[in-house]
């Protein structure tokens, strides 16, 4: 390394001035050598994204286990009916609905570093007390609970990621962390399985130790994130000065992101006048009913083609090997080309064309293998945190956007505990058709948005003279305008 790259001035002050300072991001980190880029993100990635998955992976397990809690006894243990059970996975969603929101405001005015881990600690004692529930108002009422107390997990995790990595670096992680989703179809069926197998121990039934082990599972991995968790690259201690500037660098030279911006309520507000907001709104509600639906009812809806119990839900794994190498592949693809709309659009025009085929065909191993196509289901929502994270800026309207938006997404899952209903077995045509229709919605806002996009970001060239893909700039320059900043590009 040269002599110039090994005497480089700490840019930690050049931060603090903002927009005072003469030299710009993307000149300062061009003095990094690239190989020393790439070893720093890879250090920020084995500290960052492990945790992160574990996480996720403990949030979809805890709130799609009762699928297979069902099938291995719950639903008899309880004496359920059907409209009951699908009372008690949508209620799930109406904590989701009344929290979401304020609790990404809330870790923005906080720390990520904090909430998250007490969060995760929170809903994965409400886990294991679903052990203690002796009727099907119990289960409804601690459904409630777990998803009120689960509610700001996702979009948290989603604003903390965005704050590590500048947008060209964003589609492979949160294709990786979304990769999780698919992980737990299979390992969540594997593990409710093995679990059930202490039947009878201390006389607790099996289904009961479900929840009781995947509970106390996912509390320890929130008291594990209260060690090792980091909230923001400046306050990374495990980064020596020289690697928390080519983070910070790298974050400011793709949108002026700043190492820590402070609390605005303006920025705040501008989340919910931009109505951009409400047309991602639409894309997220429309794209997770499907999701829902299926990894909740996944297990039941394989008894329609014949397998019961421990078979139904051994069954309903293999599926979702299909959809986690799909996520990791999109993900690859959108860091690799770019065109997030694209393969949004590939995602949902597969499961859509899986749909119809599941509508139209009475053969049981053709419905079966459709099933693996329709875990291309993940792809669009993988899609969509990396472009929403990429094209919401600053920092505070991106937590309340995210929140909002995730907020109604989480609508999305009231409906759909109500999609694959008992009555509409074995084959659930009606099921399959609301699914559909969800994915033409999601079609057209997500054209919308992508079209609005397109003009404004050829406006803002044509105002500049020039075609600009990522205007560098300082990171005070963008304001309280944020994205709306006529130097700042979408991503397509």
């Amino acid at each position: 390394m040269s002599d110039t790259k090994k005497e480089l001035t700490p840019t930690s002050s050049i931060l603090e001035k903002g927009s005072e300072s003469k030299e710009n991001a993307a000149d300062l980190l061009a003095q990094y050598d690239p190989k020393e880029v790439e070893r720093v993100w890879r250090k920020v990635d084995w500290h960052i994204m492990p945790l992160a998955v574990l996480l996720y992976l403990a949030s979809y397990i805890d709130r799609a286990n009762i699928g297979n809690a069902k099938v291995l006894g719950m639903a008899a243990a309880l004496k359920l009916t059907p409209n009951q059970y699908n009372a008690a996975l949508s209620i799930f969603f109406a904590g989701y609905v009344i929290y979401e929101t304020p609790s990404n405001i809330i870790l923005k005015r906080t720390s990520p570093r904090y909430y998250i881990p007490a969060m995760t600690v929170l809903w994965g004692l409400i886990c294991s007390l679903f052990a203690v529930v002796k009727n099907a108002h119990g289960l409804i009422a601690i459904r409630f609970w777990l998803g009120f107390a689960e509610a700001g997990f996702l979009p948290g995790i989603i604003y903390w990621i965005g704050c590590w990595y500048p947008r060209p670096l964003q589609g492979r992680r949160f294709g990786v962390l979304y990769s999780s989703v698919s992980l737990t179809g299979a390992f969540g069926g594997l593990l409710a399985t093995a679990i059930h197998a202490l039947d009878g121990t201390h006389g607790i039934p099996g289904w009961k130790w479900i929840y009781i082990v995947e509970g106390v599972i996912t509390a320890g991995f929130g008291l594990i994130s209260f060690i090792f968790m980091t909230a923001y690259p400046a306050q990374a201690k495990w980064l020596n000065e020289r690697e928390r500037d080519i983070v910070i660098l790298s974050n400011q030279a793709d949108r002026a992101l700043k190492a820590h911006e402070a609390f605005s309520k303006s920025q705040i507000i501008s989340a919910f006048t931009d109505w951009r907001t409400y047309c991602w709104s639409v894309m997220y509600i429309t794209t997770y009913i499907p999701v829902y639906s299926v990894i909740l009812s996944l297990p039941s809806v394989v008894t329609g083609l014949g397998y019961k119990g421990t078979t139904a839900t051994l069954m309903a794994c293999p599926p979702y090997g299909m959809g986690f190498f799909a996520v990791l592949a999109v993900g690859w693809s959108t860091d690799r080309f770019g065109r997030r709309f694209l393969h949004y659009v590939v995602g949902i025009v597969i499961t859509m064309i899986a749909l119809i085929i599941l509508m139209a065909v009475e053969n049981l191993v053709a419905r079966y293998v459709m099933f693996f196509f329709i875990m291309y289901m993940f792809v669009p929502i993988a899609v969509m945190w990396a472009w929403l994270s990429s094209n919401v800026a600053g920092s505070n309207k991106r937590a309340a956007a995210s929140g909002f938006i995730f907020s109604v997404g989480g609508c999305g899952g009231v409906v759909a505990g109500q999609i694959y209903r008992a009555e509409w077995a074995p084959r659930y045509i009606q099921g399959h058709a609301i699914n559909f229709g969800c994915y033409v919605l999601a079609l057209i806002s997500g054209t919308i948005l992508w079209y609005s996009y397109k003009k404004d970001n050829e406006a803002r060239d044509l105002a500049a003279g020039h075609r600009v893909e990522n205007e560098d700039m300082l990171a005070d320059e963008l304001g309280e305008l944020g994205d709306r900043h006529p130097h700042f590009r979408y991503y397509l």
